[in-house]
């Protein structure tokens, strides 16, 4: 529950300090000291910041101070201000987004390569492909010896292919794998053939989409490098369709 409260925007203090709050009602700022186990100076800095957040009350009766919780409802007061507080952001920064184009000094007929080292690496990407639409996306991997069709993998495979409106795919394996086959005809946009090992003998996966090349290391430690260019992404584009020819 803290971890989640601190997700929401409270800091750890600020958490312990609201929980202890809520557990207690009504409670002087010793009370809820003792329960949260933050020491009392700490805890009455974290009362006045939660006050100030509306999630809290002060109140006095008989000359002592108490503080009440107000209903743990209102922590969806702090998403709502984090979604402000971004809207604002977003359209702060789409004001000097002209200038920051016009500044940037990068040259459009170089190649822009990226490394990805690290399975969080090539994991992160691998969202940030699924997030975006493609027009195309066209990939030949190899299925390596200890593959398995994991619930997680098919559920990737899913979102990805809802994004993308022409997914051709090869793969290349020493047989036919019935699942992933069966997986494949679930969609009408979603074209699969198939090349023997023995024929293409590769150990990394490779894609061509927009403009942009992909090659990920299957074996080993997992690095894979993302290439952006025009000239290059059409030539393995037309390579591509030479291996889609070949395949079954």
């Amino acid at each position: 529950m803290l971890k989640e409260l601190q997700d929401f925007g409270l800091s750890q203090k600020e958490a312990m300090v609201y929980v202890a709050a809520l557990e207690l009602g009504r409670a002087t700022v010793q009370q809820i000291a003792a329960k949260s186990k933050v020491n009392r100076a700490t805890t009455y800095v974290q009362l006045e910041s939660l006050k100030g957040q509306g999630l809290v009350t002060q109140i006095i009766q008989d000359k002592k101070t108490f503080f009440v919780p107000e209903r743990p409802e209102k922590v969806l007061g702090l998403l709502e201000k984090q979604k402000n507080d971004i809207l604002f952001k977003e359209k702060e920064f789409n004001k000097i987004l002209p200038n920051l184009k016009a500044i940037y000094n990068v040259d459009e007929d170089v190649p822009e390569v990226r490394y990805y080292e690290g399975e969080d690496a090539v994991n992160m990407y691998r969202e940030e492909l699924i997030k975006s639409k493609h027009e195309f996306f066209y990939s030949i991997a190899p299925i390596l010896s200890d593959y398995e069709m994991k619930p997680e993998i098919e559920d990737a495979y899913h979102r990805m292919i809802k994004s993308i409106k022409d997914y051709k795919s090869i793969y290349v394996a020493e047989k036919r794998h019935d699942d992933i086959e069966a997986f494949a005809q679930k969609y009408k946009h979603f074209i699969l053939k198939y090349i023997p090992a023995d024929k293409l003998k590769i150990k990394t996966e490779m894609a061509v989409f927009d403009d942009k090349i992909w090659m990920n290391n299957l074996e080993g430690k997992p690095r894979a490098v993302l290439i952006q260019d025009k000239v290059m992404a059409a030539s393995f584009k037309l390579v591509f369709e030479r291996f889609w020819v070949m395949a079954g």
